[in-house]
């Protein structure tokens, strides 16, 4: 499987590398929300994994997710926090995310999410 992960935080993007890793898939980063909507195509990742919040960038997690949906991209897209909080949940449903997870995040709960969104072959 091909995920895609959004996140200005290196130490977030090397665990999220050695989860991918370890259930044996590949991994392409994007650091800015603005690159990310740039540069994914349909086609481009099995799932996405997009932070919320990347600082002082002008575009949000959200946003992206919004954008990526306008361009056609039909893949699972979840959304990756430290905001715990039920806003951001619904926030992130209405843009079209299709899950949530909260920082930091748990290695098991990270392989349980990507064998649950691993395409059927």
């Amino acid at each position: 499987m091909h995920i895609i992960y959004v996140e200005d935080d290196p130490s977030n993007i090397a665990l999220v590398e050695r989860v991918v890793r370890m259930a044996h898939d590949t991994l392409t980063t994007y650091t800015t929300a603005e690159e990310a909507l740039l540069h994914i195509q349909p086609g481009d990742a099995d799932l996405i994994l997009t932070d919320v919040d990347f600082g002082e960038d002008n575009m949000t997690g959200l946003e992206l997710t919004q954008g990526l949906r306008s361009k056609g991209i039909d893949v699972p897209i979840v959304a990756i926090t430290a905001y715990d909080l039920q806003e951001y949940v619904r926030w992130s449903e209405m843009v079209g995310s299709d899950g949530f997870i909260v920082k930091p995040v748990n290695v098991p709960e990270l392989l349980n999410l990507l064998e649950h969104y691993r395409p059927v072959e």
